[in-house]
């Protein structure tokens, strides 16, 4: 079932009552859509972390809905519903646990990191672990075995070098010495877990790509584009926590740093780049369907690339956001 709606639609609220949508200067370009099953998917949504032990207190629990998991994945997957969708919000509430997991307990020690991400790894084939959040994620792994074998290939990489850059990230807060720019870029690309994300949207909305259309180099520029808009929207809705936090990794604090700009300044660095990116974006996408980048395509694969564009990479961005700007999670 599919469910699109135009960005006038009011979003549900995950916890009580309605969420606010974002502002009224929305600057994407894509309209907004969630999926009929949201408000059910949100019912069933606990019974996961709960069953490998998180979750264990009211204050973990009320901790968990802030985030509001449910209404990210009914936004980055708007055709799923029943446990197609359970899948995406298992894994939005995955990446969180995992985040949280570092900021409480592992993250200023860089081989504690690394023998958490060896832990979590062993899963990306599917292997059981003693581990809770090993163990979850390998459940999450199983239930993408179905996939063809590119696919599970490329999933497989991105999530080894989603984990393998948090060591990074561990690195710079043991040394209190923050991140320069393209450090802390090149790290971020990988850090913000926007390629599983994307993975999960072709199985969910019927749009995997063979490896051959995988690879075009017009849609290499909008994956990456999609990370760094997200980038930027996340860092620039996060920056008061961050600082709070005193943490040094942010967009806006290594423009600050790095150009010497005042905080207003860095910000609207910032809201450019994120510009940039929703422009570089759309351009690749109008080039790839040009008639040049796609004469050797059959029809069906211009619309299996059409597809992917429209449910794997827009819904992403537009999905991440509204949530960033719906979610009570990163305000101080």
């Amino acid at each position: 079932m599919t469910s699109t709606a135009e960005a006038s639609m009011p979003v549900p609220g995950a916890v009580t009552g309605d969420t606010p949508g974002p502002p009224a200067s929305v600057p994407v370009l894509f309209p907004r859509r969630i999926s009929p099953d949201f408000r059910a998917a949100h019912d069933r949504h606990l019974a996961w972390p709960k069953s490998f032990g998180f979750l264990s207190s009211e204050e973990e629990e009320a901790q968990h809905l802030k985030g509001q998991f449910p209404l990210i994945a009914a936004m980055f997957y708007p055709n799923a519903t029943g446990s197609e969708l359970d899948l995406g919000v298992d894994q939005q509430s995955w990446y969180f646990l995992f985040d949280d997991a570092l900021d409480e307990r592992w993250g200023r020690s860089p081989e504690r990191v690394r023998h958490l991400v060896e832990l979590v790894k062993e899963g990306t084939a599917g292997e059981a672990s003693p581990l809770p959040l090993a163990s979850a994620f390998a459940d999450m792994r199983r239930r993408c075995q179905d996939m063809p074998e590119g696919w599970i290939q490329r999933s497989a990489a991105h999530w080894s070098s989603y984990l393998d850059h948090h060591v990074h990230e561990a690195r710079s807060r043991q040394a209190g010495t923050p991140m320069t720019l393209s450090t802390y870029l090149r790290v971020r690309r990988h850090t913000i877990g926007v390629a599983p994300v994307i993975d999960l949207a072709e199985r969910l909305s019927s749009c995997v790509l063979p490896d051959h259309l995988y690879a075009l180099p017009h849609l290499s520029i909008m994956r990456e584009m999609t990370k760094t808009f997200i980038i930027c929207d996340n860092d620039i809705v996060s920056l008061d926590k961050d600082a709070a936090l005193g943490e040094q990794n942010n967009l806006v604090l290594c423009l600050e740093r790095e150009h010497g700009l005042s905080r207003p300044d860095a910000i609207e660095r910032a809201l450019r780049r994120r510009s940039e990116a929703l422009e570089l974006f759309t351009g690749a996408h109008r080039d790839l369907l040009g008639a040049t980048a796609t004469s050797h395509l059959d029809p069906a694969e211009r619309d299996l690339l059409q597809r992917y564009c429209t449910e794997a990479l827009q819904t992403t961005i537009r999905g991440a956001y509204d949530w960033h700007h719906a979610s009570t999670r990163y305000r101080v």
